[in-house]
């Protein structure tokens, strides 16, 4: 659907080379160079310059690149959804944040796809890279707890989530005031995490950070920091469906446990349908159904 051109620049964006370029396309290194001369006509402007034998992008190059590979994403998009309508198969490219717990995600898509006609594609991962894939045209919809206000994306009230401490079952059970909390081990998510930015808000509100417990210890795997609170080497702040590990138990601080309202972000090029509020409602009626079937 792009102009032809436009895939020879992106791959000069990439390689800095004419040569290299040409090899990648498989067309002569004088094409490559007659495509670059058209896009700087057609755009009044220079798109590269040399400095010493090294090429660079010039601003209207840099800007022109972010722009079209954008347009490119969007170009694949528009392919593939045409070719799912003329197969009758709507699909819906959905991300759910790890750190809401992957039982959960598997679970509530599972009761979608038993009622909804959509086909839907679960992504999993942290909430910062769900929405980035988001924004770049990778996926039409995701679950989140925070709002991101870019002109391309749209948001509507999803659920709510409980968020809180949680630590071994013993000394849960012994009510610790905050002082003597302090004194543990932070066991800490990955950065771009959703609980992690929620657990630094909340502190932040009561002139707290990390750096006020005793250490602070990170990890990409819920599994791992779990089983590290069940152990009392630490706890762990998160949200309700995520902790899987039976060894542990809430808890309550009133200033650290919310039950926060989550909203679905999506994309306006494509989820502003009655298909998809259809399916926000769906995934809302699949929630309720699986919290209600998992014991206490």
């Amino acid at each position: 659907m792009l102009d032809f051109r436009i895939a020879t620049f992106l791959q000069l964006c990439e390689t800095r080379s004419y040569t290299k370029t040409a090899k990648i396309l498989d067309i002569t290194q004088p094409s490559v160079t007659q495509h670059i001369k058209y896009l700087q006509k057609k755009y009044n402007c220079k798109l590269f310059s040399y400095e010493g034998k090294t090429l660079h992008l010039t601003p209207e190059g840099e800007y022109l690149r972010r722009q079209a590979e954008t347009m490119t994403k969007m170009s694949a998009k528009v392919i593939a959804d045409l070719q799912r309508m003329s197969e009758k198969q709507a699909e819906l490219r959905f991300g759910f944040p790890r750190e809401f717990g992957e039982k959960a995600a598997a679970g509530i898509v599972t009761r979608l796809m038993a009622s909804q006609s959509v086909h839907v594609v679960l992504e999993t991962g942290s909430t910062d890279e769900l929405l980035r894939r988001l924004e770049n045209g990778q996926l039409d919809a995701v679950l989140c707890d925070k709002f991101c206000a870019l002109p391309q994306l749209s948001s509507a009230p999803a659920v709510k989530i409980r968020f809180g401490c949680y630590a071994a079952k013993a000394y849960a059970a012994s009510n610790p005031p905050l002082k003597r909390l302090l004194a543990k081990t932070l066991l800490l998510q990955e950065d771009g995490a959703g609980d992690r930015a929620v657990l630094d808000h909340l502190l932040h509100k009561k002139g707290i950070s990390f750096n006020d417990f005793d250490t602070v210890t990170c990890s990409n795997s819920a599994a791992v920091l779990q089983n590290m609170a069940a152990a009392d080497l630490g706890v762990l702040f998160g949200y309700a469906p995520a902790i899987e590990q039976q060894g542990l138990a809430s808890v309550y601080y009133a200033d650290l446990t919310e039950d926060r309202p989550l909203l679905f972000q999506f994309r306006k090029d494509g989820m502003e349908t009655e298909e998809c509020r259809a399916f926000f409602e769906a995934f809302r009626a699949a929630w309720a159904e699986w919290f209600a079937a998992v014991p206490e």
